[in-house]
């Protein structure tokens, strides 16, 4: 009967990975709101990882490449969202280092500009908090912020 019931586990998972990647601790989460036991948990998530469903570096990839490309984060949220999510420091310096030097200042300076456009304020200072303030919460470097916004 568990060995049943921990076959419905790993069907419905292998049918969630298949759509999107998913991290082991998004899927034990999602298994253990379904019922599933510590011990169903750990043995489906041992059969997705032998089977490749998960692969954490793989889903640390294409986390940086959605939240950076389409979200523009920036590398210090990515790294803290990534560290809660349970995905190693190693497979997160891989993943990070997609993002090279120049995309990271060109997405930097997008998200000032931007901000630019739609920030209102009485100065130009007050104008220049408000987006260094929206960009360190993004995650972006604070001293890549204040280089790229006195260069304007």
């Amino acid at each position: 009967m568990v060995m049943a019931d921990n076959n419905q586990y790993y069907q419905w998972a292998t049918s969630r990975c298949a759509q999107k990647e998913y991290c082991r601790s998004e899927i034990a989460k999602k298994l253990l709101t379904k019922g599933a036991t510590p011990d169903e948990v750990d043995e489906t998530l041992g059969r997705l990882e032998a089977e490749s469903y998960i692969d954490e570096a793989r889903y640390a990839r294409a986390f940086v490449n959605d939240k950076f490309r389409f979200d523009h984060w920036g590398r210090i949220k990515i790294r803290y969202a990534l560290r809660q999510k349970g995905v190693s420091d190693f497979d997160t310096d891989d993943a990070l280092a997609l993002i090279d030097d120049d995309d990271y200042r060109q997405a930097l300076a997008d998200f000032i500009a931007s901000r630019r456009r739609t920030t209102k304020g009485d100065t130009p200072y007050a104008v220049n908090q408000k987006i260094a303030r929206a960009a360190i919460t993004r995650g972006f470097e604070p001293q890549m912020v204040f280089d790229a916004l006195s260069v304007e």
